[in-house]
C-alpha cells in the first residue's frame, strides 16, 4: 500500500483535530483567576489564618507558626493557598503574639495580634487594578486608619 498517497489527508485530519481547536477557543474565557479574585482569596486566607490562630490560642494557650496545624483547623484555607500565596507566620517567644503576612502577586496583607487583640493591620496594593478593603470601623468611632 502506498502511504504517500494518503499523506495530505492525514495532515488535514491532524490539523482538524489538534491545531484548529486552538484557534477557535481564543475568544473563550480563561481558566485563570482574575486579579480581583486573587486579591479576594488572599484576604480570605488572612482572615482564615486569623480565625484558626484564635482557635489554637483557645485550645493550647498560645499561637502557632505551623501552617499545617492551621490548615487542620480550617480545610478551606488549603484551597485559598493554591492561588499561590506566600505566607509568613512569626510567633512571639511566649506564644501570646503573632504576625502573619500573606502576599499574592496583586496584594499583600499583614496582621499582628497580641493576647487576642489586633495590634496592627495593613494592606498594600501591588497592582493598580485591585484595591485594599476599607478597614472596619470600631463601634462608636468616626475615623479609620489606613496603612
Amino acid at each position: 500500500m502506498d502511504f504517500r498517497r494518503y499523506l495530505p489527508l492525514i495532515i488535514l485530519a491532524f490539523a482538524a483535530l489538534f491545531i484548529l481547536p486552538q484557534f477557535l477557543n481564543r475568544g473563550k474565557s480563561s481558566k485563570t483567576l482574575s486579579s480581583d479574585n486573587r486579591a479576594a482569596l488572599t484576604l480570605d486566607a488572612v482572615n482564615r489564618i486569623d480565625r484558626a490562630e484564635a482557635k489554637v490560642l483557645a485550645a493550647d494557650g498560645g499561637y502557632t507558626s505551623n501552617l499545617s496545624e492551621l490548615v487542620q483547623r480550617d480545610k478551606q484555607l488549603a484551597v485559598d493557598l493554591t492561588v499561590p500565596l506566600i505566607v509568613e507566620i512569626d510567633v512571639g517567644t511566649d506564644g501570646k503574639s503573632y504576625l502573619v503576612r500573606v502576599s499574592s502577586d496583586v496584594i499583600s496583607f499583614a496582621r499582628a495580634r497580641a493576647n487576642g487583640k489586633i495590634t496592627a493591620a495593613n494592606c498594600r496594593e501591588l497592582k493598580k487594578d485591585v484595591d485594599c478593603p476599607e478597614p472596619a470601623k470600631k463601634p462608636g468611632t468616626d475615623t479609620t486608619t489606613t496603612g
